[in-house]
């Protein structure tokens, strides 16, 4: 016998013999033998019977292997020449972007390492490492492609202080703001920078962040040894400071307010917590987490910036009694403790803390649990009184609010819910705030469900330059038939706090429908700006912009007034600052977009707001909020930064361009202008090519990555 091996031994079962050239094909019915013969008779030679085993690896007693079936795909010649000569314009453009072949065949190896459709999930950016253009353009930030029959969608995989990776859609303001950060990291390299200033001071520490946002929900929660409830006397106390603050302001304002977590005026008959007890003996406490959540949020709410953040050691107060909460409510996949209306109100107040704290990713499950309670119950159907419906409600908004917040599809679609409205109920609140903070909620899914293709019910018409139509329309019809006590006064104001609120999630929802847009003037802009070229600014979607800027506006309008009505109140709420920051962000790129002369006052005004926003978020209490305004700060650093590198390049291409007026002819043209000169700052060719196809691009932001037809994917 013939071994094909210097030591005698046979040949692996692994490797096959290549098919025999004189083989002709036979039709299947017409074959005596198997189609397939497995590794070992293959090689062997011998006829193989098809089993598993087969016959001749059964009577030797050896292992049975057949190989891995693979497809075969016929594609035309020309599309064959036509991908080879891609893959070759491909891997030169490698070349020129990456130098380096150690680090170019790195980049190929994570590459053909990752699963298909995403993007490798480590930050192109290590903690320390300096900003430079060569490392923005190196790697885009973790983002999940989108499938060829869904365009709008680019969520990202976005890591945490703690390198922790998580999903975030199109509607979360990181995943924005990663957007933000590949496009100033790539044109920045044109601006000017003063060489005796810090990464802090000319802003490049936001680019250094490329890849990542900031999250607590990395930080474990501590419970401190025993945290019982205080008297009945200071607890009601407590409890009144809490209804005030995120429930109807304890009857006082009009709207009713635009939640309702329970009976916050109401102090329980039994108020002694068990040391230590069986799960058992648990059940008969359990109605007291709904007071130690209460007590989380408004001592979280009453309590220093040290005592907020804690420790390992020393735990703040309001997580000892967040932790005491969840000790009593349990567990709320096990179904066989008895859950109640009263434990959707508990999660709804934890989710309430944990949104505070800036743990979204926590709230949404509890959030998640709350809602899938609310089914099991049969709440969505209409089995529940007055007070239940209303902490249905409740847990709609905030599932509609975190789905919004994270970019991710709600828990619970709309044609599943036949419970009313919430009504006017004796010694209730009024309910005209929750109902319309509802309507409006279901404009919020609307929006991130189909503006953003996030989990779409209606079929795309026209592209996302069409999208935000219908979701502004939406907005402008529930905002006029708003009843009376839940309309602005004519100056714009309110004094219901909740009434303030409501009108800014309303402006937000406005922003966040039109932001696509936004993002695409800035690119327009910025590229028309910095390239030599006689095309005319486009005016088109001018509207949505101006009505996005407006909408920015007042939000920062009423959110002065929000401080105005709350002088007592120690920090804001959280989706004070939310609604403020990205109002901010979109003042401060405002410059980029704007042709237009402003005059000293209104630039004084427009500083004035966008310092506003920046002390607003200085002012929470936990780190997320100065994380908030270093982020501002950096921006507007950059963004005047690039606002001057702009001007100046403005001045010399207007002088070029006189230039050329009278000059012969240029000899190529597109599009019936004169084909576009070299940049006069640098010499990278990938960078112009990039600006060039911004300047033709037609609003294509979310489609498959920032930047679509130059050097990052």
């Amino acid at each position: 016998m013939q071994l094909d091996n210097s030591d005698g031994r046979r040949p692996s079962s692994t490797q096959r013999l290549p098919v025999n050239p004189r083989r002709h094909k036979v039709a299947p019915e017409q074959r005596k033998r198997v189609a397939t013969a497995c590794n070992n008779c293959n090689v062997r030679r011998v006829k193989c019977s098809g089993g598993n085993p087969c016959g001749q690896c059964s009577a030797s007693n050896r292992e049975c292997v057949y190989p891995t079936p693979v497809e075969k795909v016929s594609v035309p010649r020309t599309e064959l020449e036509e991908l080879r000569r891609k893959v070759d314009a491909y891997e030169r453009a490698l070349q020129e972007v990456i130098p380096d072949p150690s680090r170019r065949q790195e980049l190929i190896s994570q590459a053909a390492a990752t699963p298909e459709g995403l993007s490798p999930s480590p930050s192109p950016f290590s903690p320390g490492q300096a900003y430079s253009p060569e490392s923005s353009r190196r790697l885009a930030a973790p983002s999940v492609k989108a499938e060829p029959d869904d365009e709008q969608t680019t969520g990202r995989l976005l890591q945490d202080p703690d390198g922790t990776a998580r999903y975030l859609g199109e509607t979360s303001g990181a995943t924005f703001l990663d957007h933000l950060k590949e496009l100033l990291g790539a044109v920045l390299p044109l601006a000017q920078v003063e060489p005796q200033l810090s990464q802090d001071q000319d802003g490049t520490a936001f680019l250094n962040s490329l890849g990542r946002y900031y999250t607590a929900d990395s930080r474990p929660l501590v419970e401190r040894e025993e945290t019982s409830l205080p008297c009945n006397e200071d607890l009601a106390t407590l409890l009144c400071k809490l209804r005030y603050l995120i429930q109807d302001g304890n009857g006082e304002w009009p709207s009713g307010g635009i939640y309702w977590f329970g009976d916050l005026d109401a102090v329980p008959s039994q108020i002694a917590s068990p040391p230590s007890a069986s799960d058992a003996d648990m059940n008969e406490y359990r109605h007291l987490a709904f007071y130690h959540a209460a007590l989380a949020n408004i001592t979280r709410a009453n309590t220093s910036s040290q005592e907020v953040h804690g420790s390992a050691s020393t735990p703040s107060l309001s997580e000892a009694y967040f932790a005491r909460a969840a000790l009593l409510v349990g567990n709320p996949l096990d179904i066989t403790r008895c859950c109640t209306i009263g434990d959707v109100a508990t999660l709804c107040l934890m989710a309430a803390y944990l949104i505070e704290m800036n743990r979204r990713d926590a709230a949404y499950m509890h959030v998640a649990a709350a809602m899938h309670i609310c089914i099991m119950l049969g709440v969505h159907r209409g089995l529940v009184d007055e007070r239940g419906k209303r902490v249905f409600w409740t847990a709609y908004v905030l599932d509609r609010w975190l789905s919004c917040l994270m970019g991710r599809p709600h828990i619970i679609m709309d044609d599943a819910i036949r419970l009313q409205l919430p009504v006017d109920a004796p010694s209730m609140p009024p309910a005209a705030g929750l109902k319309a903070h509802v309507e409006l909620s279901r404009i919020s899914g609307y929006v991130v469900c189909n503006t953003y293709r996030v989990a779409p019910w209606e079929a795309s018409r026209g592209g996302l330059a069409k999208q935000p139509d219908k979701a502004i329309w939406m907005l402008q019809q529930w905002q006029l038939t708003l009843p009376p006590r839940l309309q602005l006064s004519p100056d714009g104001l309110s004094n219901d706090p909740a009434c303030c609120l409501l009108h800014m999630r309303y402006n937000m929802l406005l922003i966040l429908a039109i932001r696509p847009l936004f993002l695409g003037a800035v690119k327009r802009s910025v590229a028309r700006r910095l390239v030599v070229q006689t095309a005319e600014p486009s005016s088109a979607h001018t509207e949505h912009l101006k009505l996005c800027i407006a909408a920015a506006r007042r939000n920062i309008r009423l959110g002065r007034q929000l401080t105005t009505l709350n002088i007592s109140r120690k920090s804001p709420l959280h989706a004070e600052q939310h609604y403020s920051f990205n109002a901010t962000v979109c003042l401060i790129l405002e410059d980029l977009i704007s042709d237009d002369e402003v005059s000293e006052e209104e630039r004084e005004a427009r500083n004035n707001d966008i310092l506003f926003g920046i002390e607003l978020e200085e002012d929470g209490l936990t780190n997320f909020g100065q994380t908030s305004s270093n982020t501002l700060r950096h921006l507007w650093t950059l963004a005047r930064r690039l606002t001057g590198s702009m001007a100046q390049t403005q001045e010399l291409n207007n002088a070029r361009m006189a230039e050329l007026q009278l000059a012969p002819p240029m000899l190529t043209t597109l599009g019936g202008y004169p084909s576009m000169p070299r940049m006069q700052i640098g010499e990278d060719h990938a960078l112009y090519d990039e600006l060039v196809a911004w300047v033709d691009d037609e609003w294509s932001i979310y489609n498959t990555g920032l930047f679509n037809n130059g050097f990052v994917q």
